[in-house]
């Protein structure tokens, strides 16, 4: 019954994990959008510090900016701290519930989780894209079958290995969404097969239980427990 209930919990941080960083993958593309029709220079948006960004805002008239982009830092941290922890507690929790022991699969969810939590606190945007490539490549290397999660897991390494090569562009925002819904996907069809087989158990238990056994069924089963 632990492991069962080791199970269910697993499952709901694998489902609030993959919510958590859709959520951030939506709050990127809206300020991407946001900044693209305000007209952000790149060379701003290059900027992590706020004297830039005042004198560009003051210069250009869009004093709302500077609030904005402060509720996007916040909701981009939050989101992914959150997102990270939720696939890290998953992972801790297979670890610490499988009969096989520590394994390099098991231990790469939880540290990829680690680090994607310790990389969403960072504040030098170089930082952030070479530590988001490796937890996310922990992600994809603790994948031990093909399913909606390795590919979810590889888009995710794509869009990754883009950033750190150069490219930009609103393409990579919607690539990481759709991996992103690929987790969400595989996490929910996770939890109804597990909740699917559950129900199917709990019923052959029911049918079992109220299933009438004639006299002599009866008599041969009291039999075979004294035999026993």
């Amino acid at each position: 019954r632990r492991s069962m209930y080791l199970l269910y919990l697993s499952h709901l941080c694998f489902v609030l994990g993959s919510i958590f960083y859709l959520q951030l993958s939506m709050v990127s593309i809206r300020w991407d959008q946001y900044t693209r029709d305000h007209r952000v220079p790149q060379s701003v948006l290059d900027e992590d510090d706020d004297d830039t960004w005042e004198e560009w805002s003051y210069e250009n008239n869009h004093s709302d900016i500077l609030e904005v982009r402060e509720d996007y830092w916040v909701q981009y941290e939050r989101n992914n701290v959150l997102g990270a922890f939720s696939y890290a507690a998953m992972g801790f929790i297979e670890m610490c519930s499988n009969r096989n022991g520590y394994t390099l699969h098991n231990l790469l969810m939880p540290l990829g989780g680690l680090l994607g939590m310790i990389n969403a606190l960072q504040y030098d945007g170089s930082a952030m894209q070479y530590g988001s490539a490796v937890s996310l490549t922990f992600y994809l290397l603790s994948c031990t079958r093909l399913d909606f999660f390795f590919v979810g897991s590889a888009l995710e390494c794509i869009v990754s290995y883009a950033y750190l090569a150069g490219f930009d562009g609103a393409w990579l925002l919607y690539l990481d969404s759709i991996a992103c819904l690929l987790w969400l996907y595989c996490a929910v069809v996770g939890v109804a097969s597990e909740f699917g087989f559950s129900f199917e158990q709990f019923l052959r238990k029911e049918r079992a239980i109220s299933t009438p056994c004639s006299p002599l069924s009866c008599a041969q089963q009291k039999t075979d427990r004294y035999r026993h």
